[in-house]
């Protein structure tokens, strides 16, 4: 019989792992590693600032300098006290960098502390609520409600006053996960809906549409649509292989296989489908005046990103090295485990051999 625990797991389990389809020739930028983070750190979550690396592991923030990667700092940690995180598990927690400070998560709470690592003050999360990313003085989250008969799990994109109370719903689609008979079924890869702040917008991906974001202002209120031309990219047998290995890779999906007893168990309960299509947006985030979209596209180990305007044009293409995806349920928190920095793309990638995380960064 399978655990609640385990149950509860699969609930929030978020797998997404790059395909490998070809794409148009683009322009190859330099893959150039500039470090290795010491041994023993393995990154829940990271954020980049012009100078500096921010790697979340278990509640605490180690800061090393950028690009030579020094360690410089450390505070917070785990725990229950005042600007500690209690994480049920290694993936519940985020990570945001913004206006000179440290935004940190754990399923219960949002921690805030300055960026040499003071502690400011926490606030009590709403349930089933993560991702917050502030907006004057509100906040934009992710949030999951359960609605209809049969439950159908719905992800929403909502709007918080200064003291995380809901003022708005901004946008709702159906999760890439749901219940089951006997489990749950999972969409590989699944629809996550990403959100930046640009400026003083709130770009929501709805990319069940295709490439399209909607745009909000503070108030909550819908501005405008940005809408690009996106032709499809199909999912093949020898992809849906692919992603089955890289499913079985996650640490995350160890555990569970550990809880069960073994693959096969686990997947009476756990079922996985596949779409015809892929999304049109994989991520998204502001830079800059605007925000960089990164999409499945693949040709070789480069990866293609999209960089917009504040208005949602002047579209350009950006072919750049694969970073190392976030682990699994931090998906579900925005985790990424890259950045735009200025002129720098930096990127976080595991080496499977020595199990050290390179630093890296590469000229836009």
């Amino acid at each position: 019989m399978v655990s609640s625990m385990t149950l509860r797991a699969v609930a929030w389990l978020c797998l997404v792992a790059a395909a490998a389809w070809m794409a148009p020739p683009g322009r190859a930028a330099r893959d150039d590693r500039v470090g290795l983070l010491p041994e023993g750190i393995s990154p829940d979550a990271a954020a980049f600032s012009e100078n500096e690396l921010y790697v979340l592991q278990r509640g605490t923030i180690t800061v090393f300098s950028l690009p030579d990667v020094t360690r410089r700092r450390v505070f917070g940690g785990s725990g229950r006290g005042p600007g500690r995180l209690s994480p049920r598990h290694q993936f519940d927690q985020g990570l945001r960098l913004t206006a000179g400070r440290v935004l940190v998560e754990d399923n219960d709470k949002l921690v805030t502390y300055s960026q040499a690592g003071r502690f400011i003050g926490e606030a009590r999360k709403p349930q089933n609520t993560t991702w917050l990313l502030p907006i004057g003085d509100r906040y934009v989250a992710k949030s999951m409600i359960v609605t209809g008969r049969p439950p159908t799990q719905i992800i929403r994109a909502a709007l918080y006053d200064a003291s995380l109370h809901e003022i708005a719903e901004l946008y709702r689609q159906p999760w890439f996960q749901q219940p089951a008979p006997n489990g749950f079924t999972t969409e590989l890869p699944g629809d996550l809906l990403h959100y930046a702040v640009v400026g003083n917008r709130i770009w929501v991906d709805a990319s069940p549409r295709g490439f399209v974001i909607e745009v909000f202002d503070q108030t909550g209120a819908r501005v405008s649509t940005i809408a690009r031309p996106y032709t499809p990219l199909r999912l093949t047998p020898a992809e849906r292989a692919r992603l089955l290995r890289e499913v079985r890779r996650e640490k995350r999906v160890a555990q569970m296989v550990a809880q069960t007893g073994s693959w096969e168990q686990l997947r009476t309960t756990w079922h996985l489908r596949f779409p015809d299509t892929v999304p049109a947006i994989r991520e998204l985030q502001a830079w800059g005046p605007g925000a960089v979209v990164r999409t499945f596209e693949r040709q070789d180990s480069l990866v293609r990103y999209v960089v917009l305007d504040a208005g949602g044009g002047n579209a350009r293409d950006r072919w750049l090295p694969e970073p190392t995806d976030a682990e699994t349920e931090a998906r579900v928190a925005g985790t990424s485990f890259f950045g735009f920095v200025g002129d720098w793309y930096y990127y976080l990638r595991l080496d499977s051999i020595s199990g050290r995380w390179e630093v890296c960064r590469t000229r836009l």
